[in-house]
């Protein structure tokens, strides 16, 4: 094994023992901060298997999000069921509303698609906000959180932070790990041939519709398992998670991250999320300050942060050759 391989599953590990033993060595808020990153994190990271792997830009991720998160509120309350159940169930709804939007619009690709994605994005965001019987509009829907049962160990209370921290941990990285294994198969590298040159995929013999299609539903699951995720931690959702900017928000900290390197968009969630909670604390103007930063990273480090990291890695090294 190349050394490269080993620093990096050195620092996997590394970072994976961090993660575990996190809940005792910081407070709960911060805690709180850490699970909202992970399951930003695996929201970001859904939606950059569609952008940085196949090259569809959506602006309306968001609707993927806020339909995981109703699904799972709905199916609690209205059916009782356990946590991971609900989890599932926002994922797979998700995936059938992809089904529906995706067979019109993965055709077009580039700026259309785009476009039709916001579209479609604005149409479910109003249904919601006129659906009150249903969605609660603006008020939304409130509910306990649910107890994780697990056969042949009963149920585990997950109102405790900690509790529901090793839960979203490990849905996380798991979720996160497929979508890595899935970039290393040939159908993961066909995106990437079919990102660069679309047409000239379809000539060699290529189904690059249906590829399409299937990155597309991909991405809208693991975007619905963080939807749902992020409802079930806040015990609420309401229509904020199918507003438009929540898919602005998304598409922000990818671009911040990096769309080039795999862990790009983690990065990006982490910073912003860190750098929004601290700015809030010092002013109430901090969303000024953080599109400043976000025009700095655009027009001076466009390849996000991951690609200033791995910049400087590859200077360091070679200082030292």
């Amino acid at each position: 094994m190349k050394h490269s391989h080993i620093y990096k599953w050195l620092l996997l590990i590394f970072f994976l023992a961090l993660l575990f033993f996190l809940p005792m060595l910081i407070s709960e808020f911060s805690l709180s901060l850490v699970i909202t990153m992970l399951i930003m994190s695996l929201f970001a990271i859904g939606f950059n298997i569609l952008f940085g792997q196949a090259g569809l830009l959506s602006f309306g991720h968001a609707a993927y999000f806020g339909t995981g998160a109703y699904t799972s509120i709905l199916v609690y309350q209205h059916f009782g069921l356990s946590l991971l159940p609900g989890i599932l169930a926002g994922g797979i709804c998700s995936v059938i509303l992809g089904v529906l939007l995706g067979v019109f619009i993965v055709r077009l690709g580039g700026m259309p698609f785009a476009l039709l994605s916001l579209a479609f994005n604005m149409v479910i965001f109003s249904v919601a906000e006129k659906w009150r019987a249903l969605t609660g509009g603006e008020d939304g829907i409130a509910m306990q959180r649910p107890d994780l049962f697990i056969p042949g160990f009963g149920s585990i209370d997950m109102f405790p932070t900690i509790n529901f921290y090793y839960f979203v941990l490990i849905i996380v990285v798991l979720c996160i790990a497929y979508c890595w294994w899935f970039t290393k198969t040939p159908l993961g590298r066909l995106t990437l041939c079919i990102r660069e040159n679309g047409e000239r995929a379809g000539f060699i013999g290529f189904n690059t519709y249906a590829t399409k299609l299937l990155v597309y539903l991909i991405s809208a699951f693991f975007c619905g398992v963080a939807g749902a995720l992020a409802s079930s931690f806040q015990e609420f959702v309401s229509t904020s998670m199918i507003h438009l900017h929540q898919s602005g928000d998304i598409l922000i900290t990818t671009f911040v991250g990096g769309i080039g390197i795999f862990w790009g968009p983690i990065a990006g969630v982490c910073f912003l999320t860190y750098l929004n909670d601290t700015l809030s604390s010092f002013t109430e103007h901090w969303v000024l300050i953080q599109g400043a930063i976000f025009i700095a990273l655009v027009m001076y480090v466009p390849d996000g942060i991951s690609g200033l990291t791995m910049r400087m890695k590859a200077r360091l090294f070679d200082r030292f050759k």
